[in-house]
């Protein structure tokens, strides 16, 4: 469960990125992602995790720029040469077998990682089109 609820706040933290990570031109991937991940249930996140995982393999550049710029915030070493991403500020507040509930801010609504990875991804796409 730790695994598949880290892929989704990592997948999360990478559609939200700023500036975006990935190219203009996963959208159309993208698009047939959200709706694979429509078809899974809330519960199955091990699923949803596996989808996005086997997606993410398309793009092994952006992941390893993703890793190295999520690595420099954690340690907060800045690199005056290098772009500096910005990423959101989610919280997990809550894990439990079958969900995680997230905050992306301190006073904002609960809702399921799913849910908001869902969201932003549809987000993401909108963004894109």
């Amino acid at each position: 469960m730790k695994d598949s609820t880290e892929t989704l706040l990592m997948f999360a933290q990478l559609l939200e990125a700023e500036p975006p990570i990935l190219p203009p031109e996963a959208c159309q991937q993208a698009q047939k992602l959200a709706a694979e991940l429509e078809t899974v249930s809330e519960a199955d996140i091990n699923r949803a995790a596996d989808m996005i995982r086997t997606w993410m393999g398309q793009f092994p550049q952006e992941q390893k720029v993703f890793l190295k710029a999520i690595k420099r915030e954690l340690n907060g070493i800045p690199n005056p040469n290098q772009v500096q991403w910005t990423f959101p500020n989610l919280q997990i507040i809550e894990e439990t077998e079958t969900t995680a509930l997230i905050t992306p801010a301190p006073n904002a609504e609960k809702i399921s990682l799913f849910v908001h990875v869902i969201q932003t991804l549809n987000r993401w796409i909108q963004k894109k089109i």
